[in-house]
């Protein structure tokens, strides 16, 4: 049953699965494969890839620190869309929300059920692009029945979805910690620092891995838009954003060292996968299978959590009025405790996005549909969102009227620091290939919202 009006749905996760929901987002598949570009990128100076690691950490855990100045003023519908409105005004909110809801989310949603659907074919031995650089068109059917699965599960079973997010988290954590600390205890930790020294890292280098680590640690800023269904949400969700950015960096850069020191730099140059290298000598035969099980589950909990994050923001401008047919969109199902509307505008956007992504691959290298080839569906919308949490930053930083920070550093040091993080992010995304063309159909995607924007908002 549907109520008739719009209803906030109850407050039903805890601390635990709030974390639970930012670290389960962020490590995903990024780690596993951005770990030797690091080392490429430094040119083998492993230390030089650990400061990679703490440069990189501005944007997300100073970014957490800063988004955390709004989670303790305010627990409104919205998230990221409310702290917009609270700092910019309405409009400003409403330009947060739309691209979050048909350009952001969506896409990166698309990538990683394509992701997950990829690894899973590599699971059970079956040509994929990621792990046997085969083009295999079943690898989107599969990805499709992903997005339908956790869509109904994340719309019917809230709650199901909330501890399958607790589950991937630990299974993550447990499989990284694995291959860290095998790394550093069956490796030889010396070379870490002693190898350094005859490596030459160039600027550019730096600044490319610093990029390949701050996007391997996308995805923290989604829990905000739970925040209506989170238990004491002024406490619970600052202590998430605070405490997730820390745990995700310290095992980053754990599974880093161990990796390089199990492997080496040299090897690692040489294009030595250290996934198979490590799981190999810990478990023999089996041993890569092991792991890729448990990138599945992980690459899997990334995806349950972009889901459950994305459904609340259309649904958030909804329950402003800002949306035709909003009305429709911020009704509650009563029974499954969930806007069923909102979920179904996620999901058509989401398969809308996997197409662009299907063309953008398989269409270019296989169907020579070569309109689309280049146009990064993942990367680039992440750039872009991060244009909107910088105006969030420079809220703290210069509206004192409309945020209240909690102190000295919260105002201005951890702002200033988020900011820093988030122009290296924005650099990288600048420079790569037709950020021009993706740039403009944004811009035009935004207009478009402004043009179909409800006048009246609640």
């Amino acid at each position: 049953m549907t109520s008739k009006t719009p209803v906030t749905p109850k407050r039903k996760f805890g601390l635990i699965t709030t974390i639970a929901m930012i670290v389960g987002i962020v490590i995903g598949s990024g780690i596993f494969f951005k770990t030797p570009l690091i080392i490429k990128e430094t040119n083998g100076n492993v230390l030089m890839g650990i400061l990679s690691f703490v440069v990189a950490a501005f944007g997300i855990i100073f970014g957490g620190l800063t988004i955390a100045q709004y989670s303790s003023n305010d627990d409104k519908i919205g998230g990221l869309v409310s702290y917009c409105e609270m700092s910019w005004g309405k409009t400003m909110g409403f330009l947060a929300g739309w691209f979050q809801s048909v350009v952001y989310y969506p896409a990166i949603i698309a990538v990683i059920a394509w992701v997950a659907a990829n690894y899973t074919f590599g699971l059970f031995g079956l040509d994929n692009l990621l792990t046997t650089g085969t083009f295999n068109p079943g690898v989107w059917f599969l990805a499709i029945g992903y997005l339908i699965f956790y869509y109904i599960v994340n719309t019917f079973q809230t709650k199901k979805a909330g501890h399958f997010q607790d589950f991937a988290m630990y299974a993550k954590i447990l499989a990284l910690l694995v291959l860290s600390i095998a790394g550093l205890i069956i490796g030889n930790p010396t070379q870490v620092i002693a190898s350094s020294p005859s490596y030459t890292t160039s600027m550019n280098g730096f600044l490319n891995a610093v990029i390949a680590v701050a996007f391997a640690t996308d995805g923290w800023m989604i829990a905000p838009s739970i925040a209506h269904e989170i238990k004491d949400p002024k406490k619970n969700l600052t202590k998430a954003l605070i405490f997730a950015p820390l745990v995700i960096i310290a095992i980053y850069l754990l599974y880093f060292i161990g990796v390089c020191a199990f492997v080496g730099p040299d090897a690692l140059l040489a294009g030595v996968d250290p996934i198979s290298t490590i799981s190999n000598a810990l478990f023999g035969p089996w041993g890569i299978k092991i792991v890729l099980l448990f990138i599945v589950i992980s690459v899997l909990g990334t995806l349950n959590g972009l889901i459950l994050g994305y459904i609340r923001t259309p649904y958030a401008l909804a329950v402003r009025g800002e949306l035709p047919f909003s009305e429709k969109i911020a009704k509650i199902n009563t029974k499954s405790d969930t806007p069923i509307n909102a979920s179904i505008f996620a999901f058509m956007f989401s398969i809308l996005y996997l197409l662009f992504h299907f063309l953008t691959l398989d269409g270019s290298a296989v169907y020579n549909f070569n309109l689309l080839d280049g146009l990064a569906v993942d990367d680039l919308p992440i750039v872009m969102n991060y244009l909107f949490l910088c105006f969030m930053y420079f809220g703290v930083l210069l509206r004192p009227d409309k945020v209240k920070a909690s102190s000295f550093w919260g105002r201005y040091v951890f702002p200033i620091l988020a900011i820093l993080g988030s122009f290296i992010i924005l650099y990288g995304g600048v420079s790569r290939p037709k950020f021009n063309i993706y740039m403009g159909a944004t811009l035009v995607i935004i207009l478009i919202g402004l043009l179909i924007r409800r006048k009246k908002s609640a």
